[in-house]
């Protein structure tokens, strides 16, 4: 994978930003079967990335302390994809993988040992099938630009939330990604000469050393509670993004003797986000919420941090609407929706970057399991499945975007092609609480 990478970075690899398994898929069955509408949602381990704030419930949801939540969960989420050429035929990309991972968080108190109430943490793990898996092509190749790398990369999420009064709740904590350094170092031990082709082979030994490094960003909520049926919140996240960076060093090369470069990516991009959200328990038994996100995409950096600074990146706004229902004491039925607007606007160009506008739909079931097994055993069965249906979308190239009309007819996506597709998602987990 490194080589590949490295002989790539030879040819300006220029990749694109990606965004992570907490806003594609949701943190934890929960928060996906609604819709990731979870900003003025308390009470769960995934407040530490939505709203720390809501890791302290305010109102008459206090709790005084003296507990631990452990959560755990699985996520497969399989694409299919198309990309239809001009002429009716399929158009070749690169494979998008199935995300398959696991979720682990925890929330508990940790005021009680100094006699401090309304004070708790939340973590959370996410941990992908394949780790530090990721791919560089150039830009002008058909690719799914947001969707091949994003979840197949470890994250992690640890925030403190403080009830200040019974009506307000704020928190803070840090999104913790992880850098790869790689240095490469190279001798050629033989050469060999093809008299009749010409070409010349040569043989080199290569070793690599590889270190991993946490990167940080700070994000921070608060959270309001007015009257206990009405939640308001409001939560900040700074742009984070994961490097690939090192360089490779060759020795004994004919002619050179020495040759070298250094290569430095940013595999990972999530944008600054903003959030205001509003719940509210319309019944009893029905409780609802609605988030609204705006990111700024129009910082994204390319595979080689450069800001794109391009009129074709541009900022978004994200609703999202959950609903949960209770049906009797044992069991919830719940639902969300999302639409995602793409930050990518048509190219036209010799880019060939593919990304469409997102209809997230969910369900999912919740069941107390005290209910049906152990009386007394505070734990709760989560599972969630959901379809993300990428609206059609169309790429014409435009001959003015082009040096040559060589160069405009070379390029893989001449003259014009059409994508979508849908991914389907499904997450189970457990929750416990002691």
């Amino acid at each position: 994978m490194r080589r590949v990478a490295i002989a790539l970075s030879l040819l300006l690899a220029a990749g694109t930003a990606r965004a992570g398994v907490e806003d594609t898929y949701g943190l934890g069955p929960r928060a996906m079967a609604l819709g990731g509408s979870y900003a003025a949602r308390p009470g769960d381990f995934a407040a530490a990335y939505y709203n720390p704030g809501g890791l302290v419930p305010g109102g008459a949801r206090e709790e005084r302390g003296g507990f631990f939540q452990l959560s755990l969960a699985y996520l497969y989420a399989v694409p299919s994809l198309y990309v239809t050429g001009a002429d009716g035929g399929e158009l070749e990309t690169p494979p998008v993988p199935t995300s398959t991972g696991v979720v682990l968080g925890s929330r508990f108190s940790v005021g009680q040992p100094f006699d401090l109430d309304g004070l708790n943490m939340g973590l959370s793990v996410y941990v992908p099938e394949h780790l530090f898996r990721w791919t560089i092509r150039p830009d002008d190749d058909v690719q799914w630009a947001l969707l091949t790398d994003r979840t197949q990369v470890v994250s992690a999420n640890a925030s403190l939330g403080l009830r200040v009064t019974s009506w307000l709740s704020i928190g803070a904590g840090l999104r913790v990604m992880f850098d790869v350094q790689t240095l490469t170092r190279g001798r050629v031990t033989s050469i060999e000469y093809d008299e009749e082709t010409g070409k010349v082979r040569t043989h080199t030994e290569l070793g690599t050393d590889a270190q991993v490094f946490g990167r940080v960003a700070p994000l921070a909520g608060v959270l309001v509670t007015p009257v206990d049926e009405l939640r308001l919140g409001l939560t900040y996240r700074h742009e984070s993004y994961v490097d690939d960076w090192g360089d490779t060093r060759i020795r004994d090369v004919p002619i050179l003797s020495n040759m070298g470069y250094t290569h430095r990516f940013a595999h990972y991009f999530e944008p600054t986000q903003v959030t205001l959200a509003a719940g509210a328990d319309v019944t009893p038994e029905l409780d609802v919420s609605l988030d609204v996100t705006w990111a700024r995409w129009s910082r994204a950096l390319s595979t080689n941090q450069n800001a794109q600074n391009s009129p074709v990146w541009g900022d978004t706004w994200t609703p999202a609407a959950g609903a949960r229902w209770r049906a009797n004491q044992a069991l919830s039925l719940l639902g969300g929706y999302r639409f995602q607007k793409s930050p990518l606007g048509n190219f036209g160009g010799p880019s060939n970057l593919l990304d469409n506008d997102r209809h997230v739909v969910s369900l999912g079931l919740e069941s107390e399991l005290e209910r049906w097994l152990v009386p007394g055993l505070d734990a709760t069965a989560n599972l969630a499945l959901e379809q993300i249906l990428l609206v059609e979308r169309s790429e014409t190239k435009d001959y003015r975007r082009f040096e040559s009309d060589a160069a405009l007819e070379k390029n893989p996506g001449y003259p014009s092609y059409v994508y979508g597709g849908r991914v389907t998602a499904i997450s189970f987990g457990l929750e416990a609480k002691w």
